[in-house]
């Protein structure tokens, strides 16, 4: 592939998990993949074996913490020096705690982390996705179907219930991508859900009593069984919607859609579609940032 017809292609969270069978399976394309993480050493473990796996020797790790408005600054700063034009960002970085915890910046971790730090990340590197001419984001949910979302309940200020509270912030991220997606259509850059479907990751594998609500503590010899070490296999099972939603021609000039584990579109809860349920969840994002930046 010459360097002209080459994309470049970042994923954050790609140094393990679904985000790392993502950047396998993108790397056989032979395009410019980035992986971003927090550990240096995982990090470039992580890219020398994409590197071996798909002979792709244009593999780069970037050091970045998504979990404040700070550190996606100082991620966003560090891939724009390297990469002027950024074809595909794939916000795949997630977070699953079992107890409620603030940000540095006083924000609900599951909701900085799962929805503010993408609609941040991809506004601070626009520069580079508007230089691709026709760039697409796609940001990764979890969870199960689609649900409703409580405007209500944004920081999980009804109380915090692990899982629910993962599950509630991931469609929460599907309304703030079907905003997005407006916001961004007249400059030529598309922006998707897709959902990957369960696997054993580290995150799902660190779930916790404590993340359980009420009866579903029950319910954790289960998840352990489930969600038990294979070796990556559900993970690259998981990763195949995310790789068809990144390097597909498919989704040329597509916006504001959903796909399932298996790239088929559905709709989403229509509390994702409501502008004022969207701007409920803007407000939160504008506020901490505006807040940030005083």
């Amino acid at each position: 592939m010459s360097n002209q017809s080459k994309r470049t292609i970042v994923i954050t969270g790609g140094t393990g998990g679904i985000g790392f069978q993502s950047a396998l399976g993108i790397a056989q394309t032979g395009d410019c993949v980035v992986i971003t993480g927090r550990n240096r050493t995982r990090g470039e473990t992580s890219r020398q074996q994409i590197m071996e796996e798909t002979g792709n020797t244009d593999v780069v790790f970037v050091m970045g913490d998504l979990s404040s408005i700070a550190g996606i600054d100082a991620l966003a700063r560090a891939l724009l020096a390297r990469h002027e034009r950024i074809d595909v960002l794939v916000n795949n970085a997630g977070y699953l705690g079992g107890a409620r915890e603030d940000s540095l910046d006083g924000i609900e971790m599951h909701f900085a982390v799962n929805v503010l730090a993408p609609w941040h990340l991809t506004h601070a590197l626009l520069p580079a996705l508007r230089a691709a001419g026709t760039a697409r984001v796609l940001n990764v949910t979890g969870g199960d179907k689609p649900a409703p979302i409580d405007p209500g309940n944004l920081q999980a200020e009804q109380g915090f219930k692990g899982l629910m509270t993962y599950t509630h912030s991931k469609s929460v991220l599907e309304a703030m991508s079907m905003n997005l997606a407006g916001v961004l259509e007249p400059e030529g850059i598309g922006v998707n859900v897709v959902f990957p479907g369960r696997a054993s990751t580290a995150m799902t594998r660190s779930l916790s009593l404590s993340a359980l609500p009420g009866l579903m503590k029950l319910m954790l010899p289960f998840f352990r069984l489930f969600f038990a070490e294979d070796g990556g296999k559900s993970a690259a099972k998981a990763a195949r919607s995310t790789i068809w939603g990144a390097t597909s021609r498919d989704l040329d000039g597509v916006t504001g859609r959903y796909f399932d584990t298996n790239t088929t579109e559905q709709q989403l809860h229509p509390t994702a579609y409501d502008p004022q349920v969207q701007a409920r969840i803007l407000a939160v994002i504008e506020s901490a940032t505006s807040t940030t930046a005083q």
